[in-house]
């Protein structure tokens, strides 16, 4: 649970990092950083239960992985709520503003494209899309690296 705690705070701490200097990433180019945060975080939350315990079952540890997964991406799906809601205001209606303009030289009317995108661009749902991701990459990552501990890595651990 600290290596968890200490992989979203070092994410949350880069996101701001980067949005105060200037840089804000754009949302998926962010999401880089999230899979190497979460294969990281799975693969030492099993090496450490590993370590303890040379024969940890592969359910124990693809469970024990995956639960840390899904708290890392709780925290990040809370995190991004609040983030677009209270400290980038400015990115949901930028984009809007662009996506209203390419629906608009389509041919659509701007009171129409403006009403579908208003659904669609907000804080909530870029949370949820963020949060539902992280938690389908966390399970497939925790089954593809707890099958390589239980079956290979195991061997080297002293």
């Amino acid at each position: 649970m600290a290596l968890t705690l200490f992989a979203a705070i070092a994410v949350i701490a880069l996101r701001l990092f980067l949005f105060y200097s200037g840089n804000p990433p754009e949302g998926t180019d962010f999401m880089l950083v999230h899979f190497f945060a979460m294969v990281t975080l799975i693969y030492f939350t099993g090496h450490r239960m590993l370590v303890r315990d040379r024969t940890t079952r592969f359910p124990d540890l693809m469970r024990n992985e995956f639960s840390n997964a899904a708290i890392y991406a709780l925290i990040m799906g809370v995190f991004l709520y609040l983030y677009y809601t209270f400290i980038d205001l400015d990115e949901f209606p930028q984009k809007m503003e662009e996506r209203i303009a390419a629906l608009v030289a389509a041919g659509k009317t701007e009171a129409d494209a403006r009403e579908s995108l208003l659904v669609m661009f907000t804080p909530f749902n870029y949370a949820s899309i963020t949060f539902f991701t992280l938690l389908a990459v966390g399970a497939f990552n925790a089954l593809v690296i707890a099958a390589t501990q239980h079956k290979l890595l195991r061997r080297f651990i002293r």
